[in-house]
């Protein structure tokens, strides 16, 4: 892949919120995506894309950090 290819994007989101006992953290993919996203990162290892704008998502992002930020 070029120098600007973004590595990882999205191309779909989960439909259903995931409960967050299971995420362990979560990122925003690359501006070069077509589709902005947020992706979770599972217990298991597992990443699941979901869509930024969707309520659940923010409240996942923001408890996620609210978490890393107590552990550091």
């Amino acid at each position: 892949p070029g120098p600007y290819s973004p590595s990882e994007c999205c191309f779909g989101y989960t439909k259903r919120p995931v409960r967050l006992d299971n995420l362990l953290d979560s990122y925003s993919t690359p501006r070069e995506c077509y589709s902005p996203a947020v992706v979770f990162e599972t217990k298991k290892g597992v990443k699941i894309c979901a869509d930024p704008e969707d309520k659940w998502v923010k409240r996942a992002v923001a408890e996620l950090l609210k978490r890393k930020g107590r552990r550091a």
